[in-house]
C-alpha cells in the first residue's frame, strides 16, 4: 500500500477487517438488489441459453468431468461413512416447516394413474408372496386341529375300549379318518388351485390399493404416512443413508446423466430450444422477483443469509490480492483511470 492515498489505505484495511462488516455489508447490498430485480431483467435469455450449453458442453466433454466426480463420490464416502448424527442435524430449520407443510398437504391421485403405476411386476409379487404366505399359515393351523381332533379320536377309542368295547373303538378310528379325509380333500383342492386364486386376488389386491389410495377420505393419512416417513430418515445417522446411497452405485448414474446430456448439448437447435423455455419462464413471471418466490414459499430469509455468506467470502477472497490493491489505489488516485490488468502502481 506504498504510495495510496491514506483515505484510501484505511477504506482498504477496513474492507480487510476479518472482524469488521464493511464487507459483509456490500454483499447483503448485491444479494438484496438482485432478490429485488425482476427476473426477466437480470440477463437475456439468449444469454442464459449460450451460457448454460457452454458450461454443460466443457463439463461433458472429454473423461475431466468423470475423473472429478470420482474424486468426490470417494471423498464423500469416506466423509460420511463413519459420520453418526442424524440426517436431520444437516437439515437447516428454516426449512423444515415449509418441507413438512409441502408432504403432508392432503393430496388423493386420480385412481386409473395411481392404478397403472403401481401394477407392476414388482408390486404384483409382493402381494403374491402375502397371499401365499397367509394362504399356508392357514393350512398350518388346520394341520394343528387335524392333529388335535385326530388325538382326540384316539383317545376316545382307547378310554372306550372297556366301556363299550369295540364300538368305542370303530367310533374314536371313524373320527380319526373324517378328520384326515376332510384335511387330504382340502390339501387337493387347494394345490389345486392355488395359482388360480393367487392371480386373481393379486389383481384384486392392486386394484384395491389403488382405490383406497385414491379416495380423498385417506388424503389425510396418506399426508400423514409421508411425514412419518421423512421423520424416518431425518432421525436416521447419515452413515446408514450413505451406505444405501452406495448400492445405487453413483458412479454408472453419473455416466448416464453425463451421456444423456451430452447428445442433448449436441443437437443443433439445443441453445434455441432453451432460449425459448428460458424466455416463455421470464415472460410468465412478469415482474416477479427472485425474492418475491422465495418469500412465497418460505426460504427467503435461508437464501438471502446462506447467499450474503458466500458473496462475502468471495469478495474477501478479491480484496486480499494485490490486484485488487492496486485497482483500489489507482480509484483513489486523483484523475486517472484504474486498470486492473496492470499491476504496476
Amino acid at each position: 500500500m506504498h504510495g495510496m492515498d491514506p483515505a484510501a489505505r484505511r477504506a482498504l484495511l477496513r474492507l480487510r477487517d476479518p472482524d469488521g462488516g464493511s464487507l459483509q455489508q456490500l454483499a447483503r447490498m448485491v444479494v438484496d438488489q438482485t432478490t429485488a430485480t425482476p427476473l426477466r431483467s437480470l440477463a437475456a435469455p439468449r444469454w442464459i441459453a449460450g451460457q448454460l450449453a457452454a458450461a454443460l458442453e466443457a463439463g461433458t466433454r472429454g473423461d475431466h468431468l468423470r475423473a472429478w466426480v470420482d474424486r468426490r463420490i470417494a471423498s464423500e464416502r469416506a466423509r460420511w461413512g463413519e459420520e453418526q448424527s442424524p440426517f436431520r442435524s444437516y437439515v437447516p430449520g428454516e426449512a423444515m416447516d415449509p418441507l413438512r407443510k409441502l408432504l403432508g398437504r392432503a393430496y388423493a391421485p386420480e385412481e386409473e394413474l395411481l392404478f397403472r403405476l403401481i401394477d407392476q411386476p414388482a408390486i404384483r409379487g409382493l402381494i403374491r408372496t402375502v397371499l401365499a404366505d397367509v394362504v399356508h399359515a392357514s393350512r398350518r393351523r388346520l394341520g394343528e386341529v387335524d392333529g388335535m381332533l385326530g388325538g382326540l379320536g384316539k383317545r376316545a377309542a382307547r378310554r372306550s375300549r372297556g366301556l363299550l368295547g369295540n364300538v368305542g373303538k370303530n367310533l374314536g378310528g371313524m373320527a380319526e379318518n373324517i378328520v384326515g379325509a376332510v384335511r387330504e380333500e382340502v390339501d387337493t383342492a387347494l394345490d389345486g388351485r392355488l395359482t388360480e386364486f393367487l392371480q386373481g386376488a393379486t389383481s384384486e389386491a392392486v386394484r384395491t390399493i389403488a382405490r383406497y389410495a385414491s379416495d380423498p377420505a385417506h388424503a389425510e393419512s396418506f399426508g400423514q404416512l409421508r411425514l412419518a416417513i421423512l421423520d424416518v430418515v431425518l432421525d436416521t445417522p447419515i452413515a446408514e443413508l450413505a451406505q444405501e446411497a452406495d448400492k445405487l452405485q453413483p458412479e454408472d448414474i453419473v455416466d448416464v446423466v453425463v451421456g444423456g446430456i451430452r447428445a442433448a448439448v449436441q443437437q443443433p437447435d439445443f441453445v434455441p430450444r432453451i432460449e425459448e423455455r428460458i424466455a416463455a419462464v421470464m415472460e410468465e413471471a412478469g415482474d416477479g422477483t427472485l425474492g418475491a418466490w422465495l418469500a412465497e414459499v418460505g426460504l427467503a430469509d435461508v437464501w438471502i443469509e446462506t447467499t450474503t455468506e458466500l458473496v462475502t467470502e468471495r469478495l474477501r477472497a478479491v480484496v486480499e490480492t494485490t490486484t485488487f490493491e492496486t485497482w483500489w489505489g489507482e480509484l483513489h488516485r486523483s484523475g486517472s483511470t484504474p486498470d486492473p490488468s496492470d499491476p504496476s502502481p
